[in-house]
């Protein structure tokens, strides 16, 4: 079993100061808390800022990975379309026995609507956010670390700017990157209005 000796040369080592004076009892199971706290931020500030890198349209995003829920391709589906709804609105999905509409950013956007093809996939939001709805990506990158990427300006909007962008990156091969917050786009009144 460690001994607070063998504690207190741990706790130097990671660097969180003089542990000289250290108290007993209750106070050191505080002091031990304190420094596995420390310790599991630290370890935390260390890991990779990833993010869900996919394509909706021409467009390259980035999504946290938080904020989705799962990835199905929509080949193996079939959206049955709902009628009196606006035209960015693709259909149902019955995925489980779970009905989720899937969103067409894109066309949402002003462009034109996203093809449905070998490559087209179904992004589940996550279940904290908007559990029944999904938006319809063109193709699934993988995943993206955004600290490898330099941040550029917002205010270079385009025509046909996604809904949700909350940042822009450039990767190292010059490929601009939109992140969209999904939890934002669910609380979008205009998101939220699918009926004409």
């Amino acid at each position: 079993m460690p001994q607070l000796k063998d504690f207190v040369i741990d706790a130097q080592h990671h660097g969180l100061g003089d542990t000289s004076g250290m108290p007993g009892g209750e106070d050191l199971q505080a002091f031990q808390a304190s420094l596995l706290a420390r310790m599991a931020a630290r370890a935390a500030d260390s890991l990779p800022v990833r993010h869900l890198a996919v394509g909706i349209g021409a467009h390259a995003c980035l999504i946290a990975l938080d904020q989705a829920g799962e990835i199905l391709p929509l080949r193996q589906q079939r959206l049955t379309n709902v009628p009196s709804t606006r035209p960015w609105f693709r259909g149902l999905l019955n995925i489980r026995g779970n009905l989720v509409g899937v969103a067409d950013l894109a066309a949402m956007a002003g462009a034109p609507p996203l093809a449905v093809g070998a490559d087209s996939h179904v992004l589940v939001m996550a279940a904290g956010l908007a559990p029944q709805c999904g938006l319809l990506v063109s193709q699934v990158r993988g995943l993206r670390d955004v600290e490898e990427m330099s941040r550029i300006s917002n205010n270079d909007e385009t025509e046909n700017d996604l809904p949700g962008v909350i940042g822009r990156y450039k990767d190292k091969g010059g490929l601009v990157w939109m992140e969209l917050d999904l939890a934002g786009l669910s609380q979008d009144p205009e998101f939220l209005r699918i009926g004409r």
